[in-house]
């Protein structure tokens, strides 16, 4: 995530955004360009519905160009797995910064996350089934998302410790990865069980935020939202 401009209408979930790395050499470029369409596609459709051959296609390769650098297609997602993860981890080191919210209330820090959280969820469903499914049974895949978890937890504990004059929750170090599981439980909830009627995205992104405010016992002087001005 970067920082964007901030405009008098731009709420603090609006200048989020989803870093990605440079390419470098045309390599790079080529197996880049792989794993963005086997990402896209995968994240629309699932993984068992994408076809080698539909992946190819979009990345405007061969099949033959595919098979040299994935030998099978459980080595893509787990391509797609290492690169997602590298990814959160650096979303999140500038997301989570302390500094990047001064001056900005905490619900209204935690409102941003969600949304955020939310955004990322819905555009990536696909992929997010595939790693679920995988991670129960395969260790590799397992570890990783051990490990990205605890990379996120320890940004969130910084965050809540810089702001922990405004709830009452005694301990930022348990309180940060509670937080965490409870978004990614949830949202991993309706990811597997769909239930759209129920919970829409609005109702679903107010509930979830206040959810973390009674958790985190915030305070009612930080009630208030408000806007990010430039």
């Amino acid at each position: 995530m970067v920082r964007g401009p901030r405009t008098n209408e731009q709420s603090p979930s609006s200048v989020l955004r989803w870093v990605r790395p440079p390419r470098q050499g045309r390599t790079r470029e080529q197996l880049g360009r792989i794993l963005e369409a086997a990402e896209q596609l995968v994240s629309q459709q699932g993984f068992d519905r994408v076809s080698v051959s539909e992946i190819a296609a979009a990345a405007q390769t061969s099949v033959g160009g595919f098979y040299r650098r994935f030998p099978t297609k459980e080595s893509l997602l787990h391509a797609l797995h290492e690169r997602f993860c590298e990814e959160a981890k650096m979303t999140a080191s500038a997301v989570l910064a302390p500094d990047r919210w001064r001056g900005i209330p905490t619900p209204a820090v935690l409102q941003a996350l969600v949304d955020f959280l939310i955004d990322v969820y819905q555009e990536r469903q696909g992929l997010f089934r595939a790693i679920l499914v995988r991670a129960i049974s395969d260790s590799a895949a397992n570890q990783r998302s051990r490990e990205l978890f605890d990379h996120l937890a320890a940004h969130m504990g910084a965050l809540l410790q810089e702001r922990r004059g405004d709830f009452e929750h005694p301990d930022p170090k348990l309180g940060a990865p509670f937080v965490l599981r409870v978004m990614f439980g949830t949202l991993n909830h309706f990811l597997m069980l769909p239930e759209p009627r129920e919970f829409p995205r609005a109702v679903l992104q107010r509930e979830l935020a206040r959810v973390l405010r009674t958790y985190l016992g915030v305070r009612a002087p930080h009630m208030a939202t408000v806007r990010i001005r430039s």
